[in-house]
């Protein structure tokens, strides 16, 4: 079964370089329906569906992702020196009173996550009209992120088009982008379901 998923992975990987967005969707998800709780490949598909601007599946891609997340933290949450070192040290740093804030202790991880809150904040705000005709100063962002996820070498030709440079893209993602996207899952992540694994059932 490993194997399969990794050869199904491999060439949804090569089909998406190549620009075969379609292939590379179809590849992940057979990949998925062997592997239903693979986090990392739920953000494949999720980034896959963003170039093909199928918002809606990205979105539900990158929540099922968190949901694996903060399965196994959430398990092992009320003894918190059971969690991994790097968790147990970013959980000191928050009081009480910040926990308490928060839907569920656990929700302290998706704080402290750059990467899942940033990818469905784009296709939240990159694929949505609306928001892109009031804040077209992200349009270029948008298009730089288009093709960093893309794969395909692009992502510098881009950059330099746009005169930005990746500190740039760095800065827009930190004050807005992954704040938007932490915001997003906070908000709907099925905080009563973090007791299973389903994710394809609860989020689809």
């Amino acid at each position: 079964m490993e194997n399969k998923v990794q050869q199904l992975i491999t060439e949804g990987v090569t089909l998406k370089r190549e620009g075969d967005l379609e292939g590379a969707l179809n590849c992940y998800l057979q990949a998925i329906d062997i592997d239903p709780t693979n986090m990392k490949l739920f953000i494949s598909i999720g980034k896959t569906a963003h170039l093909l601007k199928q918002q809606n599946l990205a979105a539900r891609c990158y929540l099922a992702a968190t949901h694996l997340m903060l399965e196994p933290i959430e398990r092992t949450i009320h003894q918190p020196d059971q969690l991994p070192s790097y968790l147990q040290m970013a959980y000191g740093q928050f009081t009480e009173e910040e926990l308490r804030q928060l839907p569920r202790k656990s929700a302290f991880a998706i704080l402290i996550d750059s990467n899942t809150p940033r990818h469905v904040a784009h296709s939240m705000v990159d694929l949505s009209p609306d928001i892109m005709e009031k804040r077209t100063d992200l349009m270029p962002f948008a298009e730089i992120y288009r093709a960093s996820i893309l794969g395909d070498g692009s992502h510098g030709n881009v950059l330099n088009r746009y005169g930005y440079t990746p500190d740039d893209q760095m800065t827009i993602d930190k004050e807005f982008y992954i704040p938007s996207g932490q915001k997003f899952l906070m908000a709907d992540v099925q905080w009563d379901q973090l007791d299973r694994q389903n994710v394809t059932d609860i989020y689809f």
